[in-house]
């Protein structure tokens, strides 16, 4: 499926028309044993279905769609080894069509509304505004520019003086359309300051916030492949022609390729020739280096899978504040809990996901040892993955800056920081 997925592209990039996914149907698979697992993995490695989400342990699950004309010989395989399977999707692309045309109905003018999803267009001119009109807390920051020359571009915002920086990002995946606009709500509230909680956060931290590191891929997923998931750096591999881009998520220079890579070029899951050998992780990397040494907090979001994951992803076994950070973030969640019932787990990435190496958060970690460092894998749970509903959209907003201002304040609790 990867492969075809590529095909449609170079067809796409010359009929200008969308890919679309007429009768892809999403399964959520559960494997119960090691030969599961050991046959998930080899249908994974053969690239004729799209894993939205690989699974790496029993008790988890595997997001898989497939196409049409693999439906039925895909649900034989799994039933005659006794893999539960469920069809969570019949059709995704009318839950595409149904993020789309949300977005078309959304009203102009210079605030922003949280009832969809946004673009990049509408992000970076709200970001505009928000610097024209609240100059005297926010500043616009524009990092470098991805492989094919868009602007990577977030704010700085302050409230004082302080030289403590709190990092956020979101938008490495293309396909993930969710964090982009969760971070953008982050800055809404973080401006708006009329939650006492955030306004504190304002003054105590400055906070720097960017939305959509990967602007290439997110940009080509919103025109032309709606799953495309990384940047758009052609492969300069002769074994590989016509192989294009790198999974930005698995490209830093912390445990890269260790865990959880695929080095063929045409897989969602290729971390790139070598650490920073991306426009787009190397020229954030070098951003980071300037503030790193004081920074109090760098949180990483994409979708999906409700995780909290904390460094490192390599291993199980506690590394430097393990105990604080996880008791943190365990507290955080329960709190975010409260507004709609949404279930985290939390926990390194080996304990709780896939253990993806190469990932920011470790790299930050790693080199610069914050008190306080997270990924959050964000709604939901399998059931929908990169076609969650627009409904879900606000929910999950609201809830994730409650759990942000929650590690926060239990952070302050346990005298991680002050």
């Amino acid at each position: 499926m990867l492969l075809k997925l590529l095909i449609l592209s170079i067809v796409t990039l010359i009929s200008a028309e969308k890919v679309r996914y007429d009768n892809y149907a999403l399964y959520k698979v559960e494997p119960k044993t090691e030969d599961h697992l050991k046959f998930l993995k080899e249908l994974e490695h053969e690239g004729k279905l799209d894993f939205w989400k690989p699974v790496d342990q029993i008790g988890d699950y595997a997001s898989v769609v497939a196409p049409p004309e693999m439906r039925k010989e895909f649900e034989r395989s799994l039933k005659k080894r006794s893999i539960h399977s469920e069809m969570m999707l019949e059709n995704i692309q009318e839950a595409f069509d149904s993020q789309i045309y949300s977005r078309k109905r959304r009203s102009a003018g210079p605030e922003m509304f949280w009832t969809n999803y946004q673009t990049m267009e509408d992000i970076y001119e709200w970001f505009e505004y928000l610097a024209r009109t609240h100059s005297d807390i926010v500043s616009l920051v524009t990092i470098g520019r991805s492989f094919e020359g868009r602007n990577i571009t977030g704010v700085r915002i302050s409230r004082g003086n302080s030289n403590r920086n709190f990092i956020i990002e979101g938008g490495q995946i293309g396909a993930d359309w969710l964090s982009p606009t969760v971070v953008a709500y982050m800055v809404d509230q973080l401006v708006k300051g009329d939650d006492p909680q955030a306004l504190r956060a304002t003054q105590d931290f400055t906070w720097h916030i960017f939305p959509i590191v990967n602007p290439d891929g997110h940009q080509f997923s919103q025109d032309s492949v709606r799953l495309w998931t990384k940047n758009r750096k052609p492969s300069i591999l002769s074994r590989a022609p016509g192989a294009i881009g790198a999974d930005l998520s698995r490209n830093w220079n912390s445990q890269w390729g260790v865990h959880g890579a695929n080095f063929d070029p045409f897989s969602n899951t290729y971390p790139g020739l070598g650490p920073f050998s991306e426009d787009e992780t190397r020229q954030f990397a070098r951003y980071i280096e300037t503030i790193g040494t004081r920074t109090t907090a760098f949180l990483s979001f994409r979708g999906f899978g409700q995780r909290l994951l904390i460094p490192f992803a390599h291993s199980t076994e506690p590394m430097f504040n393990f105990n604080e950070t996880i008791a943190i973030g365990r507290r955080a969640m329960g709190e975010m809990a409260v507004r709609y019932n949404t279930q985290y787990q939390v926990g390194t990435s080996a304990q709780v996901s896939v253990g993806s190496t190469g990932n920011v958060a470790d790299w930050v970690k790693f080199r610069f040892n914050p008190p306080l460092v997270f990924t959050y894998l964000l709604r939901d749970q399998g059931s929908w993955g990169y076609t969650l509903p627009v409904n879900q959209v606000l929910p999950s907003c609201e809830e994730t800056f409650d759990s942000v201002m929650a590690i926060i304040r239990e952070a302050r609790f346990i005298n991680v920081i002050e």
